[in-house]
Formats: structure tokens, C-alpha cells, sequence
């Protein structure tokens, strides 16, 4: 693609689904004056697809809080103007352009309308996109720096603007950006397999859960950071560019995550990644790969069950179940017998409080009495352990 440095990982951030039901992770652009951040983005605009662009500088906080009027006794926020242009389509683009231009009252009038998209509470459709733009650090004159809070809900990008795609540009014209395809039900389906990733590595790094502001000059890790890492990954993996087994991180995925959680968070997030062997969980489940348990490392035995047990809740009501849910008992007798039982306690409870079992007790009932006694069985010698009872126990009172 023909495109400056950014542009793709932007394109992906803003097509993201996020569990809250809207599109876009929210986005912060930082580049050098006239390098075509504005023009890129401006450039998206179709007729089902209005881009606004405000300067946050020129306005005041009440236009993105609303204006507070008296009305039969109460005070009601007035909705601006600039709200109504993504009413018919609900969807869009909210650009706010040169952001550390903006003075400290209205950085957090945009708090509201960043993370919670509502201007004063009015909500913004849920198709709308927010992007913004700043210069970098180093260039701002006359200006403000971005407080923390609104830092932390953004995912940050360097834009640059490449001599070759410049020259080529020149000569062929701009090529036209399109946003990526990512499925909303696929990226639903397919996120709990990264948190659970994103999981296991705070499980073993939890000094990274969230790092000082001051570590990073852009993005900093935080729960809330860590949740659009998870979301970013799995739109990343929806268009083949996450790091998988199959495939390395694409350029555009990796800077998606140091944009959320910072550099000091991402670069071992990353590693730990790529370092990452894990059994196929679906075919595990269908019997035609066997796994050594013994040879995984903790994070990997953690991964590996988590995602086991999303496969098997997958699969209910299906004629598949029964058989792939004598694989998973076989296994987690198998972990129990290592003396491993302590990293799948967490995987475990999951599909107990999802009535797996349950499930599991009805379709083996329905195919025949041996299958029933044998799970059964299955089930008895899982309840059997002590430790593992008692640890159900306080987690469910």
C-alpha cells in the first residue's frame, strides 16, 4: 500500500469491534506540521461516511461537554451542533485535529467523549470513529501537554511521510484508503482467545499491568490498555497479521501495541508472544493431535487449557461435544497426575460455572449408559481431588 507509516495500523484500530458494541479503538496520531495526517484521514469521507474535524484550540469545553440550560426546573446539557452530522448514518469519523492545542478545561470536556463517546449524555452512534492528532512532544510551541488520563485512552501512532511514497504519490496521485473487513461476530468469537493470552503474560509479569506515565511520552499499559492490546490483536489475527504459529507480527500489529501499553510493555508482551508452542485446541479435541503436557512450559499449559475449554463451550449441542469432552477430562486427569493441577484451576472453574458439566452429563445420557457412567466417572474423580474442591468452593461462595 501506498501509504505513509501509520496508516495501516490506524485503518485497523479504526475498523476494531470492542465489546462494548462500537466500532474504533480510539486513536492518537502523532507527526511533524504537513505531513498529511488531516488529508489522510479527510479522505476517508463518503456519503455514508461523513468525516468532522474539529480543532480542539478554537472551541470551548461546552462543546464537547454540552451547554447546561435551565429547563422546568432542571439543569439539561444542550447537544452542539456538530453532533447531528453522524445522526442519519451513525456512522463516521470524529477527527480532533492538533489536540495539544488544546488548554487543560477542554482536554477534560474531551475525557467524556474519548472513552465514554457521550457529548454531555447525549451518546454518539456506535459506528462513529475517533481519531485525533497532535505534533510530537518536541514540536509543540505555545501549547499543552496531554494530561495522563487522556493519554491513557487513546492508542498512539507515529506518522511519517516517506520520501518514496511522496515521490510515487506525485506521480500516480494518492491511492484510496479502504477500511479492513473484521467481522464483528468472528472478532466476539475469537477475543477470548487473546485475553486469555494477554492473561497468562500478567499472570507472569504483573509489574506490567499498568507502568508510570512517565515511563513513555505516548502510550502507557493499564487495564484499559491491555484490553484494547486484546482487541487490536484479534482484529490483527482476523486479516492474518497477529503473531500466530502460522505467521510473525506484522509491522502494523506490533506498533498497535506499543501504542497502547508503551514500549517497555509491549516489546517483552511480544516476546513472550512469539516464544509462545502451543497444541492445536481444536484438533486436540477432534483426536488427531496428541500433546505432551509435560513439555509445556506454565504460561503455555495456562493458554492451552483456557483455549481447550473455549473450543469444548464451542461445541455444545453439537455431535462433536461428547466425544472432545472425554478428551478434556482425559487431559485434566492427566495435568492433576503431574502435579500441575494449580494452572488450569482457573480454566476449570470457567466451564463448571458455564454447566459444562451439566452438558456434559445430558449428552453423554442421551448416547448410552456406558458413555453415562463414564462420565460419570469422568466427573468424580475431578470433584475427588481436595484441594480442587476447596478451591471451587471459596470462588463460588
Amino acid at each position: 500500500m501506498n501509504f505513509p507509516t501509520g496508516a495501516e495500523a490506524l485503518l485497523i484500530a479504526m475498523q476494531t469491534p470492542t465489546p462494548k458494541g462500537h466500532i474504533g479503538i480510539p486513536v492518537l496520531l502523532w507527526g511533524k506540521p504537513g505531513i498529511g495526517k488531516s488529508s489522510f484521514l479527510e479522505g476517508l469521507h463518503a456519503d455514508d461516511f461523513p468525516v468532522l474535524t474539529l480543532i480542539a484550540s478554537i472551541h470551548d469545553p461546552t462543546d464537547f461537554s454540552g451547554l447546561p440550560i435551565h429547563h422546568e426546573g432542571q439543569v439539561r446539557y444542550a447537544v452542539p451542533e456538530w453532533v447531528n452530522q453522524f445522526s442519519e448514518e451513525g456512522h463516521g469519523l470524529l477527527f480532533l485535529d492538533e489536540l495539544t492545542t488544546a488548554p487543560p478545561s477542554v482536554q477534560a470536556a474531551l475525557l467524556r467523549v474519548v472513552l465514554e463517546r457521550r457529548v454531555g449524555f447525549h451518546p454518539l452512534p456506535n459506528g462513529v470513529r475517533i481519531v485525533a492528532a497532535a505534533n510530537p512532544p518536541d514540536m509543540i510551541t505555545g501549547g499543552w501537554e496531554l494530561s495522563p488520563p487522556l493519554r491513557n485512552r487513546f492508542v498512539h501512532l507515529n506518522w511519517e511521510m516517506p520520501a518514496k511514497v511522496y515521490l510515487e504519490a506525485l506521480q500516480s496521485g494518492w491511492e484510496k484508503a479502504s477500511l479492513p473487513e473484521i467481522d464483528p461476530t468472528e472478532h466476539a468469537t475469537l477475543l477470548p482467545v487473546w485475553k486469555i493470552k494477554v492473561g497468562a503474560f500478567l499472570k507472569r509479569t504483573p509489574n506490567l499491568l499498568s507502568t508510570s506515565p512517565e515511563d513513555d511520552i505516548y502510550g502507557f499499559a493499564s487495564p484499559r490498555t491491555w484490553d484494547f492490546v486484546a482487541s487490536l490483536l484479534t482484529s490483527c489475527d482476523l486479516i492474518g497479521q497477529a503473531p500466530t504459529k502460522e505467521n510473525a507480527a506484522s509491522k502494523a500489529c506490533i506498533s498497535l501495541v506499543k501504542g497502547a501499553v508503551g514500549e517497555g510493555a509491549a516489546l517483552p508482551f511480544l516476546s513472550f508472544l512469539k516464544d509462545l508452542k502451543l497444541p492445536d485446541p481444536e484438533e486436540v479435541l477432534d483426536d488427531k493431535t496428541k500433546v505432551n503436557l509435560g513439555s509445556l512450559n506454565d504460561s503455555e499449559l495456562y493458554i492451552f487449557f483456557s483455549t481447550l475449554g473455549e473450543e469444548l463451550m464451542s461445541r455444545i449441542g453439537k455431535p462433536s461435544f461428547l466425544p472432545a469432552t472425554h478428551i478434556f477430562f482425559q487431559l485434566t486427569e492427566s495435568v492433576f497426575e503431574i502435579g500441575r493441577r494449580d494452572l488450569i484451576y482457573v480454566s476449570l472453574r470457567k466451564v463448571i460455572r458455564e454447566k459444562l458439566l451439566e452438558y456434559a452429563v445430558e449428552a453423554a445420557g442421551d448416547k448410552s449408559p456406558e458413555d453415562s457412567e463414564k462420565m460419570i466417572e469422568h466427573i468424580q474423580k475431578l470433584f475427588s481431588d481436595e484441594v480442587f474442591s476447596q478451591y471451587i468452593e471459596v470462588f463460588e461462595k
